[in-house]
């Protein structure tokens, strides 16, 4: 399936060029080079901040276009903007964005050129939905964007990208059904790229469906694409090939085009298809490829994530300064009658604020001493009985073999060691943490720490979670729940599979622990209930699930 998403960003990008030559073709903007290097930059981002930047450029562009009333100009910021949230992971905006570029588009005149942008806005609406597993929804734009396409290229190219949304539910006789009727236009174009898509996509499903002239079409479609030296097709048709061998057990063949797919991704660089490559070779050749495969995800992890984040600032930045410019604009409108008024009403609540303000400090600080404090003598009642139960009755065994006529000094070494190893993780459960920067690092070099030869970890989305808009005392709860857990896991449960899963609706975390430990009946002990404690402290939920034989389940809700 990861070789179909390089097919489904190949053409993605083929459209994204249908309309940038649609916006060439206006005289206007196509001397504009600033606007076409920030467009550039938005369809072809090299590095880390490159996406923010060309938002920053459109976003203030359109602004320009709003006051100049230039609405063509306006609608093309807003379909880069929404393409730029959509590659950014914030796919409800990118949503707006769109909706709101064809909203104007349905007030101004109508041109080929408008029905080019309306089209490209559709098939833009249509990748979101497909992103969020909403079929029907982009099957209709498909068909929308189909009945007003002007050309055969972008018909061949809609039929291509509705056959992927069914192969993306392995609806592999829906998928070739629209992928025959793109088969069947495809020599009325001389677009030889085009032409290549199909029949590699077609080859490929009839693949899945056993049909016996599926390997010449892919064939055929990788010839073409050498003879053009398209080194990132190329790539794709390598790696259909490769599954092609795969699926009927002809690992030789496979070997040799994922091996050439690989090569190819190094040649160009690009971290995506060296993955896309190394994840089919690691079926292919076992753990040879597994070292290169991690770094190589880390990789792109650690960059999408950071390019997230720099992403999420900048929104954030400019919805504030939106906010007071809206602000001011109001201000700068109001009479000088109503603004004596305001200034009445803003001093009156700011008057309250204030005394509201100081009483609320006053007695915040006043519950916040008294909670620390409780805290404080919870934690150290919690610690005190820990070492008096743990390391008090270890010593004291360590004093009943001094006292035996013949003690082994192996054996006494030993017991020490241990009671040192006790004390040590004590003090580790309760030492401070920062949870204030790179918590999600943090809490996966955590979860981490647990996995040994014997116990595997598995953590799913952590990293779609937006640790930054969560606060200190929260994810600090998060933390120390999650540890409270783990520790749990590895005394009591003899698990040798762990599984959390993350994710988040709008301000809403949901965490979901599964071992596959001995299970039995809940027991709400020291550990379990410290765990209630925490979460009910911040206003969370918990649940526990367990069944002898069956593993152990948590469900946190926050």
């Amino acid at each position: 399936m990861k070789a179909l998403k390089t097919s489904f960003l190949f053409f993605y990008f083929l459209v994204t060029v249908l309309f940038l030559n649609h916006h060439r073709a206006n005289a206007q903007q196509a001397t504009d080079s600033i606007v076409k290097y920030y467009s550039d930059l938005a369809q072809n981002p090299k590095n880390v901040g490159d996406l923010t930047k060309a938002y920053q450029f459109f976003d203030s562009k359109k602004e320009y276009a709003v006051l100049k009333k230039d609405t063509v100009m306006v609608i093309y910021c807003l379909y880069t903007i929404a393409s730029i949230e959509y590659k950014e992971g914030f796919y409800y905006d990118s949503e707006n964005s769109a909706v709101n570029a064809l909203e104007l588009l349905n007030n101004i005149k109508k041109t080929d050129y408008n029905i080019g942008l309306k089209k490209s806005l559709y098939n833009h609406l249509a990748i979101i939905y497909r992103e969020q597993n909403n079929v029907n929804k982009a099957i209709d734009l498909y068909n929308n964007a189909l009945i007003i396409s002007q050309t055969i290229k972008d018909s061949l190219v809609i039929f291509n990208n509705k056959s992927n949304v069914y192969k993306d539910k392995n609806d592999f006789v829906s998928a070739e059904k629209e992928l025959q009727k793109a088969f069947r236009l495809i020599h009325r174009t001389n677009d030889t790229l085009t032409i290549a898509l199909i029949l590699d996509n077609l080859g490929f499903i009839k693949s899945k469906l056993n049909s016996k002239n599926a390997l010449p079409l892919m064939i055929e479609a990788l010839n073409y694409r050498k003879i053009l030296k398209s080194l990132k097709t190329i790539h794709t048709s390598q790696m259909h090939l490769a599954e092609y061998y795969l699926d009927r057990n002809n690992t030789l063949k496979a070997k040799e085009y994922a091996n050439s797919a690989y090569n190819i991704a190094i040649r160009i660089n690009s971290a995506s298809y060296k993955k896309n490559s190394l994840s089919l070779l690691l079926k292919l050749e076992g753990n040879k490829y597994s070292k290169e495969y991690l770094k190589i995800s880390d990789s792109i992890s650690k960059a999408r994530q950071k390019s997230l984040n720099k992403f999420a600032l900048m929104k954030y930045d400019y919805s504030e300064k939106e906010r007071i410019a809206q602000e001011n604009e109001f201000k700068f409108k109001e009479s000088e009658s109503e603004k004596k008024t305001q200034k009445i009403i803003y001093l009156t609540i700011g008057v309250f604020i204030l005394l509201a303000s100081i009483f609320l400090y006053f007695l915040l600080k006043s519950k916040h001493k008294k909670e620390k404090l409780q805290e404080v003598i919870i934690t150290e009642s919690r610690i005190s009985k820990k070492i008096h139960d743990e390391v008090a009755n270890d010593v004291y065994h360590v004093m009943t073999k001094l006292q035996s006529s013949t003690p082994k000094n192996s054996a006494i070494l030993d017991d020490l060691e241990n009671i040192y190893t006790k004390t040590r993780d004590i003090s580790k459960e309760n030492s401070a943490i920062d949870v204030h920067e790179n918590f999600n690092e943090l809490l996966t070099d955590l979860l981490l720490s647990y996995k040994n030869h014997e116990v595997n970890i598995i953590t799913r989305n952590i990293s779609k979670i937006k640790w930054n808009t969560v606060s200190d005392i929260t994810k600090t709860t998060i933390y120390r729940v999650l540890q409270e857990l783990m520790t749990n896991m590895r005394k009591h449960s003899n698990a040798s599979l762990v599984v959390l899963s993350f994710n988040q609706t709008n301000t809403k975390i949901t965490i979901d622990y599964n071992d596959d430990g001995v299970g039995g009946s809940i027991q709400k002990n020291t550990g379990l209930q410290n765990v209630e404690n925490r979460i009910k402290t911040i206003k969370g939920t918990i649940t526990f699930e367990s069944e002898k034989e069956k593993g152990f389940k948590a469900k946190i809700t926050i």
